[in-house]
């Protein structure tokens, strides 16, 4: 406006200057270059050189905001080389930087400081080789993405609080990597495309003596993270291991390995979904020389709130275990076992803190979790030779080969402990050896619980010679075996049936003070009692019940064993030679002292009328029977004992003599006998059974006459004891 007109009375006013707007300073660089450069940076942690052998920066204007920039990087970082082509807008609303970024075998030795105290002796390299893009967003947020490989080579280091010492470790990774960090939140979402390679690992866990290792571990595929969501995480892709173990630190064996593991198209949608149609391993090896398994093989596992795995089926093939007792009688790899659970039971190094103690209304974590349930469809096992058993304890050394032809147990399912799980087994313990095993069992009961039928085929029991040497003084010379049970054990208690059949047995003693001491519960001569019950076709069928409590610490389940085949074979011999010689088998008896095993088997007597020498008819039909039980059974010998009685010799009293008085008449005196006649009609009873079963075939020598007996009684009756 134009100013006011001047009043002469009024003194003049100064003109005030008009406000001009700010402007602000604006800076710019066309372009800046440096070359031949080192900048040192020297910290009490850390000391880098930057070497600039090339750096150009270009077109960079506060003026031009969304214009890129250029930075040209050529040069090194602790003389690791390093390459930066970026383009950036920092002067942007929302400020951006993108390129290359290469950087070769950067040593971590010179941040070995830094790492301290959590990490000590850190090493290793570190080369990138990657392009990137970082966006800042105008809330203060970031996103990051990048493409390309990144690698730590030779990685090593001490982890003090954890004992953990990491000898060596490759890992790399290629593919993409897009990250959204919020100012408030933190990381809000993170995607991954690609495959995180551990190539190498070898490590040392101090607390548990273990070196562990591996030379592979990939996984390839997909992977997205959203932590503030619920199970806010999805991944698909595959997982390979190779080449892993875990070895003794102390003595350097080898406790478990694995050649190979792969899980194929794994899918999952948080915790609460996991699948994957297969999961392979091969060349599993348990604590040498326990265990290995060539393969095995998962198919529809799904994981379930991690709480819940679900397997259509596992199968094991090829399983090889090898079991040695010593010459001591123990087995070393229980041995074994007990020892390093011993030593592993308390590492831990320092003073432990004290247990909070829980409140009463308090329940501890741990049983406010979910029980972790396995339930898997159908469990095979194969393997040509899935057990071998050595035992130098005996004398030649026992072996024996089982081979799988068939294992199958249906329905496993950890949370269910009453049900019945169907079993099913076939196997081979040599060409012509076979065992068969079907039934059900309860595997996660609480108490011991299986219902089974098994049945051996064939068995050939010469090999087991040196057990029956050790157990009951006699060699098995020759043999086979075959077996039907049935298996009943409830809630502990067992109940067996045994239906035994043993063809061609043949024993030989071997160890008379063993044979002694074991005879004595079985009540007569192990293989005299054997030779009873062998048939016209040199086999012995047994039935032999066992019962008795297996979780009775004080009763084994040997003893039981033991003492049912005692009582059985007793039972069965005196049983069969009553069927034998039927129906004349009604009084056979064995005679036994406190403490003795009894050498005769007393069968019914032979009986003979008043005066006479030869059987009645009903003791010669009764005869033929003996000897045809004596053909049959040729290592039975037969002793005799025949008697005679007073009735049977009668000698004729003189006539009474008359007296001064004839009314009285004076008894006569009885004549005595000569005990010698008595002895010899005994003698000739004897003599004439004797006849009569050499007729029948019998030789003679079979056939032992005792000593005459003559008892003066009125309660005696003439007859002659027979007894094998």
């Amino acid at each position: 406006p134009s100013p006011e007109p001047e009043t002469p009375s009024a003194a003049p006013t100064p003109t005030e200057a008009p406000e001009t707007p700010e402007t602000p300073w604006l800076v710019g660089i066309d372009a800046l270059t440096i070359s031949q450069t080192v900048l040192a940076l020297s910290l009490p942690k850390l000391a880098l050189r930057l070497d600039l052998n090339d750096v150009n920066l270009s077109n960079l204007h506060a003026w031009s905001p969304n214009d890129e920039g250029r930075l040209e990087f050529n040069g090194a970082v602790n003389q690791s080389p390093l390459l930066i082509s970026l383009d950036l807008t920092p002067f942007a609303t929302t400020p951006t930087v993108k390129g290359g970024l290469q950087l070769k075998a950067f040593s971590l030795d010179r941040l070995h400081r830094m790492a301290e105290p959590h990490i000590t002796a850190l090493k290793g390299e570190l080369s990138i080789d990657t392009r990137m893009t970082m966006t800042q967003k105008a809330d203060g947020g970031a996103t990051f993405s990048q493409t390309g490989t990144l690698s730590l080579l030779n990685l090593g280091g001490e982890l003090p609080s954890v004992g953990v010492d990491l000898t060596a470790m490759d890992i790399s990774w290629l593919g993409d990597l897009w990250v959204d960090i919020s100012p408030k939140e933190g990381l809000m979402n993170l995607r991954s495309l690609g495959r995180l390679s551990n190539t190498r690992l070898a490590t040392t866990l101090a607390p548990m003596d273990l070196t562990v290792g591996h030379k592979g571990l990939v996984w390839d595929g997909e992977f997205s993270l959203h932590p503030l969501r619920e199970n806010g995480f999805t991944a698909r892709g595959n997982l390979g291991l190779t080449a892993a173990s875990a070895v003794d630190a102390k003595t350097g064996e080898t406790l478990a390995a694995l050649a190979h593991l792969f899980v194929y198209d794994i899918k999952a949608d948080g915790t609460e979904m996991v699948r994957t149609p297969h999961i392979g391993l091969r060349g599993v090896k348990a604590l040498a020389p326990l265990a290995n398994i060539g393969t095995l093989d998962l198919t529809g596992i799904a994981l379930n709130g991690l709480h819940t795995l679900h397997a259509e089926t596992l199968t094991v093939n090829a399983v090889a275990t090898t079991l040695r007792r010593d010459a001591k009688g123990a087995f070393p790899i229980l041995k074994k076992i007990k020892a390093l659970t011993e030593s592993r039971s308390g590492t831990a190094k320092g003073p432990q803190p004290e247990a909070t103690p829980t409140a009463p209304d308090e329940t501890p974590a741990a049983d406010q979790g979910v029980p972790f349930i396995a339930q898997i469809d159908t469990l095979r096992v194969t393997g040509k030779q899935f057990f071998q058993f050595s035992d130098e304890s005996v004398k030649p050394v026992f072996k024996k080969r089982l081979a799988i032809k068939r294992f199958e147990l249906l329905g496993l399912d950890t949370s269910k402990p009453e049900k019945e799980i169907p079993l099913t087994l076939e196997a081979q313990l040599g060409p012509y050896e076979t065992i068969a095993i079907t039934g059900t069992v309860r595997p996660f009961a609480p108490e011991a619980t299986t219902h089974l039928e098994l049945a051996i085929n064939n068995l050939n029991l010469a090999p087991l010679s040196p057990y029956s040497d050790q157990a009951l003084g006699y060699l098995i010379e020759t043999g086979t075996f075959t077996t039907k049970t049935q298996i009943s054990i409830e809630a502990g208690r067992l109940d067996v049936t045994n239906a035994l059949t043993l063809h061609n047995l043949d024993l030989i003693p071997e160890d008379k003070e063993k044979i002694d001491q074991v005879m004595k519960s079985l009540t007569m001569p192990l293989d005299f009692a054997l030779s009873i019950l062998k048939d016209s076709h040199n086999t012995i069928r047994l039935d032999i019940p066992v019962t008795g409590d297996i979780d009775n610490p004080d009763v084994s389940i040997q003893s039981i064993i033991n003492t049912a085949m005692a009582k059985a074979v007793t039972m069965a011999s005196l049983s069969y030679l009553k069927f034998l010689i039927q129906p004349y088998g009604t009084l056979i008896t064995i005679a036994q002292k406190a403490g003795e095993y009894a050498t005769h088997i007393s069968l019914d007597p032979v009986l003979f009328d008043i005066g006479t020498t030869l059987p009645n008819k009903k003791s010669r039909d009764y005869l033929k029977v003996v000897a045809g039980l004596m053909k049959k059974k040729e290592s039975l010998k037969l002793t005799i004992c025949a008697n005679a009685v007073t009735e049977d010799i009668k000698i004729e009293a003189p006539a009474p003599e008359a007296s001064e008085e004839a009314s009285e008449v004076k008894a006569p005196e009885p004549t005595p006998v000569d005990p010698a006649l008595y002895m010899e009609m005994a003698r000739q009873r004897a003599a004439a059974l004797r006849d009569t079963l050499v007729a029948q075939g019998i030789a003679p020598a079979r056939i032992i006459l005792c000593h005459p007996h003559f008892i003066p009684s009125e309660e005696e009756r003439p007859e002659a004891v027979l007894a094998l």
